[in-house]
């Protein structure tokens, strides 16, 4: 027990010293002297306050400190007495007294005199402090400029002393063209970081200078390998051997591959041309454009970096690592200034994919463009489908013949799934998603055929799906074909021809006359529900995306009325789709007519008045409610819209100016008006039910017709008293 207590006494110790330390540092970098604040609450100068006032003096430092409430309190009751009063000259003794002397010396109140310097973190695993020893002998091999100047920019600006942030450390590695993998520079965090944000570059500096200055009084400097097996803490290269197969048991295998791992041979100058040549092919880039700007004397020769520059802006950079640009200058470099590139003799070579120069003196020369090596060469990190062993061959031939017959008998479209990974529209995608699309068709495929497919149609870039789908899926029965004009319009009559024969042409018209009426009606552009399902603007869609836009479009159709609406406007191209457009335009005659003058030579859209027949099956009456209905309007008569200004309080009512109003709202005006005791209630349903409307899903008034025949009405002297 004893020993438990002393622990505890020690470390209530060091968080009061800790937090006497933040109390100093906050002194020393704010300049405020919180001593002089106790000062006021003794006038005798006994250096006694009671705690609340401590606390409180404190309190109002806590955030510019960093002071937590429980340091707070164990500083408190640090410095408290038995009676509960402060001692707060002690308190001052410690924070303040070795500052006095200091606060005169501004230039060493930085408020880091505790801190230290060169403060490292532990690594504690071995290994990874021999891969540190290897990281920083690279970035000395590397650096060959002073590190220190591009911390010190930040420093200026920050007011930092002699830390930068992390993302501030990460930029000046890469301007620098310092090689740093992300595990080496997590590892060079683990070791460099401090206050968990900011990184120590004075402590990082001063170990590559000293790794520098080892290898120049050792001359190691030229040779890297040596450096490494000389060095202490030298990193411990070991290749484990594979395991082998134990008896009852299988190994996992990958699903699927997760790139193509492709092997890649080392590129001479003459393949970097040729890969040249296949992008400016490819982009039909005019390569003279790009490099002439920077001849401005007409050398034929430009710098280095100015070669570089144009090749990035052609597009070809990506395609090039650093080590093929530097073949290239070699390649092209000039024999008498060695830092300028010849490009003159760069654009003749590759404009070759294009023609051949002066093709005026051999006109008998037959030109080949693109030459046969541009036009079938693979993309780069693809097999070559010829040297493939025969059992990959197989499996891969398997593959593609069941995808075909799985395609054929549930007639599956796979091009919409592939492209709608396919963000970019660069005909590639991750080989995970292929295989999560073959999943969800229900393509069962083993592992070796999963992988047979990525050798076949993998390269650097992905799973090229594009040739896949031109081999598997040719979609004959959803691409439309390229057909003469004349074959393409006898195909049309004879489709619309065997149409007309199979369904009455009376019944047609009916069921376009009722699709017609309800889209005047609500006033329901239908084409903007159904040109939404045709992304390529073909005019057509599938005959479920039709049906469904129809019904979006509100407009009620019995399924077998949409069974024969489908069947006149099949297209004759696809048997699952149907033409839209030709659809809409039936429906738009309503709006616009279109005929022909001058012998068939020009062609004139003449708009039409259309008055729909607003009826409804709901507004039907009979001889009885007729009857009753006109009884009630010649009472109503008496008060017509010029004596009882009816129409300002149905207008009210009507805020979208449509010419209807609710069942509700026509009792409340004829209310206003004081004519709702002119009508019993079954005349006044009669009335409703004689200018009902359909509105969406509910019946209301057109009180605009109302108002014109009680007018008449009353102009015609038919008014009828009550008795």
């Amino acid at each position: 027990m004893e020993g438990i207590d002393e622990e505890r006494v020690n470390l209530n110790l060091n968080e009061i010293w800790k937090a006497c330390r933040k109390i100093q540092d906050a002194i020393f970098r704010y300049g405020f002297d919180i001593c002089a604040e106790f000062c006021p609450h003794d006038p005798k100068g006994k250096g006694l306050i009671s705690e609340s006032l401590f606390s409180a003096i404190l309190g109002k430092y806590k955030r510019i400190i960093g002071l937590s409430d429980f340091e707070l309190r164990e500083v408190t009751d640090y410095f408290r007495l038995r009676d509960g009063r402060v001692v707060y000259k002690q308190f001052c003794k410690v924070v303040c007294s070795e500052n006095h002397d200091k606060l005169q010396k501004k230039d060493l109140a930085t408020g880091l005199e505790w801190n230290d310097p060169m403060h490292v973190n532990v690594i504690p695993r071995p290994e990874d402090r021999r891969q540190l020893c290897l990281v920083l002998i690279k970035i000395a091999l590397v650096s060959h400029l002073p590190l220190k100047p591009y911390f010190q920019d930040y420093e200026l600006i920050s007011n930092n002393v002699g830390t930068v942030t992390v993302s501030h450390f990460s930029r000046v590695l890469h301007f620098l063209k310092i090689p740093v993998s992300d595990n080496d520079f997590l590892l060079l965090l683990k070791r460099y970081l401090k206050d968990s944000y900011m990184v120590n570059y004075v402590a990082f500096i001063t170990h590559i200078e000293s790794i520098i200055e080892y290898l120049k009084q050792r001359n190691l400097t030229d040779n890297a390998q040596q450096i490494v097996k000389d060095f202490p803490g030298c990193i411990i290269d070991l290749e484990l051997p594979e395991l082998p197969p134990v008896e009852g048991t299988n190994m996992a295998q990958r699903i699927f591959k997760d790139y193509c791992d492709h092997p890649k041979e080392n590129r001479t100058d003459c393949d970097v041309v040729v890969c040249i040549q296949h992008q400016v092919y490819k982009n039909r880039v005019r390569v003279r454009e790009f490099l002439e700007g920077f001849d401005l004397l007409h050398t034929g020769t430009v710098t280095i970096n100015q070669f570089e520059r144009a090749l990035h802006n052609m597009g070809v950079g990506k395609f090039i690592t650093q080590r093929d640009f530097q073949l290239l200058c070699y390649r092209y470099r000039d024999p008498i200034d060695t830092n300028r590139i010849m490009w003159r003799i760069f654009e003749d070579e590759v404009d070759r994919v294009f023609t051949v120069k002066k093709l005026e003196k051999t006109p008998l020369m037959q030109v080949q463009s693109p030459p046969k090596n541009i036009k079938e060469m693979p993309r780069v990190g693809s097999l070559d489908w010829q040297e493939v062993s025969e059992k990959t061959r197989d499996l891969c031939e398997e593959a593609l013949r069941k995808i075909q017959i799985r395609i054929r008998n549930r007639r599956l479209h796979l091009h919409p799934f592939f492209k709608n990974y396919d963000k970019v529209n660069s005909g590639h995608l991750h080989c995970r998603q292929a295989n999560q699309i073959f999943t969800t068709n229900g393509i069962l495929l083993s592992n070796d055929e999963l992988n047979a497919l990525i050798d076949r149609y993998g390269n650097e870039l992905g799973f090229n799906y594009t040739r896949f789908l031109e081999d598997a899926d040719p979609a004959e029965y959803a691409i439309p074909k390229l057909m003469p004009p004349a074959s393409m319009q006898t195909a049309c009559l004879s489709f619309k021809n065997n149409a007309a024969d199979t369904e009455n042409e009376e019944y047609v018209i009916q069921l376009l006359t009722k699709a017609k009426r309800q889209a005047t009606v609500k006033s329901i552009p239908v084409i903007d529900f159904l040109q939404d399902f045709d992304r390529h603007r073909e005019g057509e869609i599938l005959e479920v995306d039709f049906r469904r836009g129809v019904d979006n479009a509100d407009i009620k159709m019995t399924p077998k009325e949409m069974d024969t609406i489908c069947k006149i406007f099949r297209s004759p191209k696809r048997a699952c789709c149907v033409l839209y457009r030709d659809f809409c335009k039936a429906l738009d005659e309503i709006f616009v007519q279109i005929e022909t003058v001058a012998g068939d030579s020009e062609i004139i859209a003449v708009p039409l008045v259309h008055l729909a027949n607003l009826d409804c099956v709901e507004c039907f009456m009979n001889f009885e409610e007729r009857t009753i209905c006109s009884q009630a309007l010649m009472k109503l008569a008496r008060k017509p819209d010029e004596i009882s200004n009816l129409s300002s309080v149905f207008k009210d009512f009507d805020r979208e100016n449509c010419g209807t109003i609710r069942k509700n709202q026509l009792i409340r005006g004829l209310t206003v008006r004081d004519m709702h005791y002119m009508i019993s209630s079954r005349e006044f349903e009669a009335v409703f039910k004689c200018f009902g409307v359909q509105r969406g899903l509910d019946l209301e008034f057109n009180y605009r017709e109302f108002l014109k025949i009680l007018s008449i009405i009353y102009q015609n002297g038919q008014t009828k008293r009550n008795y």
